[in-house]
């Protein structure tokens, strides 16, 4: 079995460079520190870190095992912290955590009764984070309904077709579906769930509809947007500001209002009184 102490005193080792620097850094004796090794080096086989005159590296299983070892470290640091009614971990994807959140934090800060932090991230990344006990709830734009996690609907959020100014599209309210027939937008964030909302709302339509760049976030398509790269379909709240100084144009779609649905998600087994149960109420209510 595997001392977590013991992992946290060799990313001590690795970390400062040699032992002696860990020593002084963990506040344990030399001989601590080369105790704490050495058994958890008896407890995996192999020998981890090697000492000469340079210092001391790590052998090509220590290498291996370094990540396991910041992952056991991290979740270790969470699991104690998982009863800590004072602290609070809160995942969001990029749009919602730019966007859409900030008004809500603002609100929940004056009641919350705990510190908490805001991760902003793609949506994988959020996804991990969740997954590796990072963050104690997330905020995402899709949800794939895995295992071990409670998902539900906070809210809804109408999309648009932005175009440049000069677009010819520019000066008017609303086109016709058709008319994005052939057309290729201007893609953001990958795995944000555009595809599957192209398909849901637009049916047959979307089939023709491409993607000409893959620019990583809301904010790189509407510079490219500006810029007269393309057009796109992006979160109304997204293009509030650059739609009312002139910047850009949104253009809606006769006869369709298509939306993009957000997820609050949590562990299947959250207590009831945890600052996560709090938020999620918060936000539901």
């Amino acid at each position: 079995m595997i001392n977590l102490e013991r992992v946290v005193t060799f990313l001590a080792v690795v970390n400062r460079g040699g032992f002696r620097e860990a020593a002084k850094h963990t506040g344990l004796s030399q001989s601590a520190v080369t105790q704490h090794v050495r058994r958890l080096e008896e407890s995996l086989s192999v020998n981890l870190i090697v000492r000469n005159n340079a210092g001391s590296t790590l052998t090509e299983e220590g290498k291996v095992f370094l990540p396991y070892a910041e992952n056991l470290v991290r979740t270790g640091s969470r699991a104690c912290a998982l009863f800590d009614t004072n602290r609070l971990v809160i995942g969001a994807s990029s749009n919602i955590g730019i966007y859409v959140l900030p008004p809500h934090l603002r609100r929940f800060k004056k009641t919350a009764t705990c510190n908490f932090d805001v991760v902003i991230g793609d949506n994988l990344t959020i996804v991990k984070k969740l997954e590796n006990f990072e963050v104690d709830v997330a905020i995402m734009e899709w949800w794939d309904q895995r295992e071990g996690f409670d998902a539900c609907v906070w809210r809804s959020e109408e999309l648009a077709v932005i175009v440049p100014v000069e677009h010819p599209w520019a000066k008017l309210a609303s086109i016709p579906l058709d008319w994005l027939k052939g057309e290729k937008l201007l893609g953001g964030e990958t795995s944000s769930g555009t595809g599957r909302l192209l398909q849901h709302f637009f049916g047959s339509v979307a089939d023709s509809i491409g993607v000409s760049m893959q620019l990583g976030s809301t904010e790189a398509v509407k510079r490219a947007v500006q810029a007269g790269l393309g057009i796109s379909l992006v979160i109304s709240s997204s293009v509030v500001d650059e739609c009312e100084s002139g910047r850009l144009r949104s253009v809606k779609i006769e006869g369709i209002t298509p939306y993009k649905n957000l997820y609050v998600i949590c562990r299947g087994n959250m207590l009831e009184n945890t600052p996560s149960a709090h938020f999620k109420k918060f936000l539901l209510q």
